[in-house]
């Protein structure tokens, strides 16, 4: 059986969340991790700064073709 957990529920509330089961297969039990709702809101609100920053930055593409500019 793999149960499903939220790996930052214990650190932002204080006590484990589980999530549901991933898997019924196999007698052991094992767990996966994951993030649930309420704690990637945290998250993404914690962070914004570093996700802002992230995201205005241009992709960089290995191999791209230079511009016109570029190649004079």
């Amino acid at each position: 059986m793999l149960i499903c957990r939220c790996a930052w529920h214990q650190r932002y509330r204080g006590y484990p969340l589980l999530n549901g089961v991933a898997s019924w297969r196999g007698w052991r039990v094992r767990f996966t991790d994951g993030i649930c709702e309420t704690c990637l809101q945290r998250f993404r609100a914690e962070h914004q700064h570093y996700l802002q920053k992230r995201s205005d930055t241009p992709p960089r593409i290995a191999g791209a073709v230079p511009t016109s500019t570029e190649a004079a």
